[in-house]
């Protein structure tokens, strides 16, 4: 059983490209271009209202009309950072709570801005403490998130994260928007990458853009138990199901145990506050086949309703790199779910994944379905550029290779299987 590498929580937005054929440099590849010519963009932290080509991994995307909004696991400092965009080409920044200031101009306060979250001025605990921070990190602090949970490992890594969260999953039930993440809250599991133990919690808010407000409140929402599954459970993901009454149901990994039994996806329908329906038992849709293209392991997994078919997408095998290139062994395969999430699927991806590691793109997972405004089936995922290895970032070693997102059509055919088509990126 291995576990996906955590996410970074303050990488750097750096520009990377694509290689033209195996085996990739070790060196930083060159500035890409997207199929195109449009350039990579700049590097930088997650600015307010900028263009972000950087650090993406999990993404979920989730579309509102013609505006798209991309969800992903920690980066650039924040918990829940979002992303917008009209074309899924250019994907801007989460802009700032308020456009009042800034700090230093006359009669201009952030603390008495009531605009900005009370958790950024600091007027209310942000679940793990009060945030203390300049007037300007306040004024420009655009998390998606900004309340966590009360409960779960306090890991400080800077004035506003102290929480080690992963992989968001990200929609609306009735009038309300909800999030779901995995928390950590121990160290002690029978991972074999010593990343411990996750639980599932989840946020509101009134809007895609949030802001996000933990209310779990003192346990989490889901999570197994540590005789069954020392690791726990992690990789969330809300599915509204339009072919049964829009029921929401909740789809999540448990991590399994080494040596008993491998890592499975469960789901399990939600009642309308977000919450897991009372007295209902977990349906086990997929388990891991261990050996092949999913190694030991998979999770990921997301689910869509389209053509009157559901499909399961999943991730496959380790999620980190395999050595300085940015090699890895991640891949993304799917079922085709004859009742939906109310019963077990069937693999179709069985000798090989759906999204495999290519000459530009080295383990491309986390994947999750949408429909753009054309009604075509889209995949948002994440892989690593190959011969990225961005030393200047530090920490571990799997800090060093950011992963991007990236989108791509699927085509059915007349048997329900899938192709998919990936956007094209191109050095220089």
């Amino acid at each position: 059983m291995l576990r996906r590498a955590s996410a970074l929580l303050f990488a750097l937005a750096a520009i990377a490209g694509a290689t033209a054929c195996e085996p990739a440099p070790s060196a930083p590849a060159p500035p890409f271009r997207d199929s195109s010519g449009a350039s990579a963009g700049t590097r930088g932290w997650f600015q307010p209202g900028t263009t972000w080509w950087g650090d993406f991994g999990d993404p979920h995307v989730v579309r509102v009309g013609s505006t798209y909004y991309a969800y992903a696991s920690p980066t650039g400092g924040r918990y829940l950072p979002v992303l917008t965009s009209t074309d899924l080409v250019t994907w801007k920044v989460h802009g700032r709570w308020s456009e009042a200031g800034p700090p230093g101009r006359a009669g201009y306060s952030v603390t008495g801005d009531l605009a900005i979250p009370a958790e950024i001025r600091g007027a209310t605990s942000m679940g793990a403490g009060t945030y203390v921070d300049s007037d300007w990190n306040r004024y420009n602090m655009n998390d998606g998130q900004v309340r966590v949970s009360r409960w779960g490992r306090l890991e400080p890594q800077g004035p506003w994260i102290k929480r080690t969260v992963w992989a968001p999953g990200v929609a609306p039930i009735g009038d309300t928007w909800y999030s779901y993440s995995a928390v950590r809250t121990s160290m002690t599991s029978d991972d074999p990458h010593g990343f411990g133990r996750f639980c599932i919690t989840v946020a509101s808010a009134r809007s895609p853009l949030g802001p996000f407000r933990d209310v779990s409140g003192d346990t989490a929402v889901q999570c197994q138990s540590t005789s069954t599954d020392p690791a726990g459970s992690i990789d969330p993901f809300p599915f509204v199901d339009d072919g049964a009454g829009n029921q929401p149901y909740l789809l999540w990994k448990a991590a399994g145990k080494v040596g008993s039994h491998p890592s499975a996806i469960y789901s399990q329908p939600l009642d309308p506050d977000g919450t897991l329906m009372a007295g209902r038992t977990p349906v086990k849709l997929i388990e891991t086949r261990e050996g092949g293209w999913e190694g030991m392991t998979i999770e990921n997994a997301s689910m869509i309703r389209y053509q009157g078919r559901y499909y399961l997408f999943y991730s496959g095998n380790y999620s980190g790199v395999l050595d300085a290139t940015g090699r890895s062994s991640y891949a993304t395969g799917y079922a085709i779910c004859p009742r939906g999430p109310r019963a077990a699927c069937n693999r179709i991806t069985v000798s090989s994944p759906l999204l495999a590691s290519t000459s530009t793109e080295y383990g491309p997972g986390g994947a999750t379905p949408f429909t753009d405004t054309s009604g075509r089936l889209r995949l948002a995922y994440a892989f690593f550029w190959p011969g990225e290895n961005r030393t200047d970032q530090g920490g571990a070693e799997h800090q060093h290779h950011p992963r991007r997102m990236n989108i791509a059509t699927l085509e059915v055919r007349a048997d329900g299987t899938l192709t998919a088509t990936r956007r094209a990126w191109r050095a220089g």
